[in-house]
Formats: C-alpha cells, sequence, structure tokens
C-alpha cells in the first residue's frame, strides 16, 4: 500500500501474483479507487471454499459485491481474484501450429499479457539462478537478489549494445571480467577443483613450493591427474594458484593450457 500511494484513487489496475493477493487486499484497493487481479493461494484468509473437480478447461466461480473469485482447470488447477472482472470467457489462439482457437476466462487472458514481462524473468532467472535451499531464509534472498542484478545488467547490455547473446554466456562472461578484474585478492579464489579454468593462472609467473601441512600427510593431490582420472599425490603445489601440482609435467600443463 506505501508503494501504491501515489497511484491510489486514479482508476488503474494492479496485477498481482499468489504471493501477495488476498481478498483483504483487494477490498481495500477497491475502496481506494484502484482495481485488482491476480492468482491466489486457495488457503489464503477469506478465501471461498470451492471443492468442485474440474476437467481441463472447466472452471467454477464464486462472486461478492466487489470480488470475483474463480477456480480455473488448465494444465493444473489454480485460483483467481479479480475486483474487474465478471466470470466471461473469450477466444485465443492455441500454442500450436494448427492455429486452433481455445477458450480462457477473461480475467486468465488480461493477467497472463500484463505479467507477462514478469514470468518471463522469473523463466530466464530460473535457468542459471544462484540460489539454494537454506534454513536462513535471507540467504536465498540475498542470491535471489544477485540473479535479479545479473537479469538487469543483462537487459541494458542487449539494449544499449544491440547483440544478440544468450544469459548464460553473458553470465558466463561477466564472472571471467570479474575475476580477470579483482584476481589480485587470492585468498577469496579457492581453485582446488578440476577443471576451474580462471584466466589468472594462464597470465601471470607461477613457481612451484612445498606443500606445508600441519596434518600427518604433507601431499595434496594433483589436479591435472585428476582430471585425466589418475589419482596421484604430490609434495609440490602452485601456491598463487593454491592447487596440488606434480612439478614435471603437470605444472607446465595447469599453467600453459586452457583444456588440460
Amino acid at each position: 500500500m506505501s508503494l501504491l500511494q501515489p497511484f491510489l484513487n486514479k482508476g488503474h489496475t494492479v496485477y498481482l501474483d499468489n504471493w501477495f493477493s488476498s481478498p483483504t487486499l483487494f477490498n481495500l484497493l477497491h475502496e481506494k479507487g484502484t482495481n485488482a487481479c491476480g492468482t491466489v493461494q486457495r488457503r489464503r484468509k477469506d478465501m471461498p471454499k470451492i471443492s468442485d473437480k474440474l476437467k481441463k478447461g472447466e472452471a467454477v466461480f464464486r462472486s461478492s459485491e466487489n470480488l470475483l473469485t474463480m477456480k480455473w482447470s488448465d494444465r493444473k488447477e489454480f485460483y483467481m481474484l479479480s475486483t474487474i472482472h465478471t466470470a466471461e470467457f473469450a477466444e485465443v489462439p492455441k500454442k500450436s501450429r494448427k492455429n486452433e482457437l481455445i477458450l480462457k476466462p477473461k480475467c486468465v487472458i488480461d493477467y497472463n499479457s500484463s505479467m507477462g514481462i514478469i514470468d518471463k524473468s522469473d523463466k530466464v532467472i530460473s535457468t542459471i539462478n544462484a540460489t539454494r535451499k537454506s534454513l536462513k531464509w535471507y540467504r536465498k534472498y540475498f542470491f535471489h537478489l544477485i540473479d535479479i542484478y545479473v537479469w538487469n545488467a543483462f537487459c541494458l547490455y542487449k539494449d544499449t549494445t544491440k547483440k544478440q547473446i544468450s544469459m548464460a554466456k553473458f553470465q558466463l562472461q561477466l564472472i571471467k571480467e570479474i575475476l580477470q578484474e579483482y584476481h589480485k585478492n587470492h585468498e577469496h579464489h579457492r581453485c582446488s577443483r578440476s577443471g576451474n579454468n580462471y584466466p589468472t593462472r594462464l597470465t601471470e609467473r607461477h613457481f612451484p613450493s612445498i606443500y606445508q601441512s600441519g596434518k600427518k600427510n604433507r601431499k595434496r593431490r594433483c589436479v591435472v591427474c585428476a582430471a585425466g582420472g589418475v589419482r596421484r599425490e604430490s609434495m609440490y603445489q602452485c601456491e598463487q594458484c593454491n592447487v596440488g601440482l606434480c612439478v614435471s609435467p603437470c605444472f607446465e600443463i595447469y599453467h600453459t593450457k586452457l583444456h588440460y
């Protein structure tokens, strides 16, 4: 309501997904001269109980003076709330080569049309997202924000350069350029796994050193041998790259070949 404050009482229509929608919010927006439409969770407070079993393409609805609640079955069942629509259906082209027409609720058609860019961004981000399961909600939220920042940068890059590039390629190039820019902070670049192709390992000066460890075993697994399916340990390492390497020939291979 704080975000919408400058736009209330002007007859605008707000489209929401099921994270935000509720009968209470929609009625409040209606009182403020603002329309609302969106998907809603069926267990949201004050939602009417609709127990009808539906086949694909069927719908059932409940309505009050200001609010329409609709249950519609497509690939799965979902619920819609709207203060601007009736239970009217309309014809839309089916996504197929036959150019068939199918019937959909008008509120669903308008929702898909207005929420398209949000759904598109979520769909693209989901293919390269950095979020991981965590008991701490703010960790997932932080990494989700990182994904959104990358998506926004991707959109700005395409708009500025007019180049056609996939989101995955853009993200990979972004990672490489960040590593090249901040590669001097070696403590944060733990590249102990085989196959981590940081650009710095091919560009700077590297020297072998004896692995010093407080543990009994003062050897490290050679990443080049491990990449070739051979388990071999060495008492030498590249301290700058923080990886174990055989002195010959693995040390030279690791620092001269992109793919080893």
